[in-house]
């Protein structure tokens, strides 16, 4: 016989509205504290998002902190390892060299108000390489937070992924890959496959934002190069990487007391990442003779008498006149032994690559200093902060590429900041939109930096370089302003927009979206009612 009974009755006043938003809110995050691995966690949100955008977007801005590691890095990367074997609902576009489709027929299948779009080919997904399609949960996440920071309608994002084979062995024998098995196409033809795309997706949405992303480093610059006059477009693994990452360099240098114009930054990965952070540092920072940036690849700082050096090596070189008498290459401890930098960035993907003999003679060399190695993820790391602390203890600076908990050393906890892009790529994008921008300059990313450096953040702690990140739409708004500013005074907006900045500010705010609270509740929400952080 089946016994049942009834609980007692309780009254949660369902009929206000606030009480029916956090009830379902809270249930976004007991699911997530349920789910067992980084990668549920995921999938819980990417559920969530299929099922109520605004609800989703509600819960992901008001626990940005906690949201960020399972709907972008690192979670992501696992997620598009895995992503031939995923469920989820159709999102985005995709577009197939062998298919023989016609790539504006494609085009004309999506809808026509698209503001930003994201672009990749899956060749070099973070560290992980080569993940053909699995390329597109790059595209959506990075439009996800797009939306979450940057305020861009989620209708009006469109995600990509270009599907010219892959080189990658375990997806070729992978049974359940829905990506072309087939090795990637030639450099001929892969170009002449992208115009055809930029020119269908330029004509579509003449006035969208196109941000590329992932591409491999032998393709990533010379893509760049080709349509960032010609289209509205950035890179954000060169471009955003790098504004970020100079605007954390400048403001570790301030709070540790140095002259930008008078340090020595040490990058080691002379990859599209490494040189689009020296191109951009090189061009914000007054360096004074015998300072600046020194490019560090597998053979040592790189001089500008090594033979076969590409065109972007030859700009960024050291003269040949600054290397030790009588030495061909240096290896990286004994650059830092001979140039004794103030900054050590990695952007290598080499795990362990700054060991301990390294990260001290960083600390013998210089007074207070600053370790940044970025490479995503965790596993591909340089260097933790946790090793860092044991070597040389507290007095060092660290922000990571990859989230990391604070470290506990007796009563002191030390919080680590993200060097994140998620700081700068939604209001460069942000930015370039509201003023209909022609293109994203060189001097719109100086801008962004500087926002992002002078942004002053009440909720850090000493540790922290960076501002907390739950201050990210306020940054977002603040480049966005800067991005915009500098658009209409280059000549480079469309749109007619006032060059007083409060009224520049008032465009900026007006344009950021926010979720639809009364389609999540379903009943009256009164415009007054302020919203609880849950």
């Amino acid at each position: 016989m089946t016994h049942a009974q009834l609980l007692q009755p309780h009254y949660a006043s369902m009929d206000l509205p606030m009480n029916k938003l956090a009830n379902l809110t809270t249930q976004i995050r007991f699911s997530l504290e349920l789910a067992s691995s980084n990668l549920s966690k995921y999938l819980m949100l990417r559920h969530a998002q299929d099922q109520n955008e605004s609800l989703f977007y509600h819960y992901i801005r008001h626990n940005i902190k906690d949201s960020l590691p399972y709907i972008y890095t690192p979670s992501v990367g696992d997620a598009c390892m895995k992503y031939s074997y995923l469920n989820f609902a159709p999102r985005g576009l995709y577009f197939s060299y062998r298919s023989g489709e016609s790539v504006s027929a494609v085009v004309n299948t999506m809808p026509d108000d698209i503001d930003v779009i994201v672009v990749t080919d899956g060749s070099r997904v973070l560290g992980l390489g080569d993940l053909g399609i699995g390329g597109m949960g790059i595209s959506i996440g990075k439009l996800s937070l797009y939306t979450a920071v940057g305020g861009i309608p989620p209708e009006r994002t469109l995600p990509v992924c270009i599907d010219v084979g892959t080189n990658n062995p375990e997806l070729k024998q992978d049974p359940q890959y829905l990506g072309d098995k087939q090795d990637r196409v030639h450099d001929e033809a892969f170009y002449a496959y992208l115009d055809e795309i930029m020119q269908a997706l330029s004509a579509r949405w003449p006035q969208a934002i196109i941000q590329f992303e992932d591409f491999s480093n032998n393709h990533a610059y010379p893509l760049l190069t080709k349509y960032r006059h010609t289209y509205r477009c950035f890179n954000d693994d060169i471009q955003g990487t790098a504004t970020v990452c100079a605007a954390t360099i400048k403001r570790a240098l301030l709070k540790a007391g140095k002259n930008p114009a008078t340090s020595r930054v040490f990058i080691v990965g002379g990859g599209s990442a490494g040189c689009g952070i020296a191109n951009l540092i090189n061009g914000c920072f007054d360096f004074t003779d015998g300072n600046g940036v020194f490019l560090v690849d597998r053979d040592g700082v790189i001089f500008d008498d090594f033979p076969h050096l590409s065109d972007v090596h030859q700009g960024l070189a050291r003269p040949a006149s600054e290397r030790p008498n009588e030495v061909t290459c240096l290896t990286l401890q004994e650059a830092i032994a001979h140039y004794q930098p103030d900054v050590l960035v990695g952007v290598t993907g080499v795990a362990g690559l700054f060991n301990e003999l390294i990260i001290k003679s960083m600390a013998k060399f210089t007074a207070t200093p600053i370790i940044m190695p970025l490479s995503n993820p965790v596993t591909a790391c340089e260097v933790t902060p946790q090793q860092v602390v044991d070597w040389i203890g507290h007095d060092a600076i660290v922000a990571t590429g990859s989230p990391f908990s604070p470290i506990q050393t007796g009563e002191r906890s030390k919080i680590i900041s993200q060097c994140n892009n998620v700081y700068v790529f939604p209001g460069i994008g942000l930015g370039a939109k509201v003023v209909n921008a022609k293109a994203v300059s060189d001097a719109m990313l100086l801008k962004a930096v500087e926002a992002l450096t002078n942004f002053h953040c009440d909720q850090c702690s000493e540790d922290e370089v960076l501002p907390a990140i739950e201050s990210t739409l306020a940054v977002s708004k603040a480049i966005a302003i800067a991005v915009a500013t500098q658009a209409i005074e280059e000549g480079l907006a469309e749109s007619f927009l006032p060059l007083n900045r409060s009224e520049l500010a008032a465009v900026v705010e007006q344009a950021f979206w926010n979720p639809d609270i009364e389609s999540v509740i379903g009943l009256s929400f009164p415009t007054n009612t302020g919203v609880s952080t849950f």
